[in-house]
């Protein structure tokens, strides 16, 4: 008998349970828009605890989860561990320095990083490009009235 992998369901299910956990602690209904902050994770959490559920009725049946074979996949392609780290270090980048440098220069390196580990290797192009995107999202958000900080905190802007 082969091993049936219903963590994997236990897994989904779990984070749907997670997210509906912490989404309980946010107003569902809001009084001018109607929509509240919780209301996106309630049915995001239902949805995977849904999932979670279908995943460990389908590993009930039988059903095997296996790779499937694409056109453009090299079967001996090795993990870029370097990439990997570029891209965790660009999600952990904001945690460390969005209070002190703010949303521009966070989001710039933020952009740098993960085009680094997508192999670009026009690094001016993307920080000049990271910061055109961040400046336009703070203005955006400044225009929405959502306060991001300022400019450049360590300028005083």
């Amino acid at each position: 008998m082969t091993e049936r992998p219903y963590w994997l369901a236990v897994a989904v299910a779990g984070w749907g349970a997670i997210v509906l956990w912490k989404a309980a602690e946010l107003p569902q209904f809001h009084q001018y828009a109607g929509i509240g902050p919780g209301m996106f994770p309630t049915a995001i959490g239902l949805v995977m605890l849904f999932l979670g559920l279908l995943l460990a009725l389908q590993i009930r049946r039988g059903v095997r989860f296996e790779e499937q074979g694409a056109e453009d996949v090299n079967d001996d392609h090795r993990v870029s561990y370097a990439a990997l780290g570029l891209a965790a270090a660009a999600c952990a980048l904001p945690m460390v320095t969005m209070k002190p440098l703010g949303f521009v220069v966070t989001c710039t390196g933020c952009f740098v990083l993960v085009a680094a580990a997508f192999q670009s290797r026009s690094h001016l192009l993307n920080l000049a490009l990271g910061a055109a995107f961040s400046v336009l999202c703070w203005w955006l958000f400044r225009k929405l009235g959502v306060q991001l900080g300022g400019f450049l905190p360590l300028a005083g802007v």
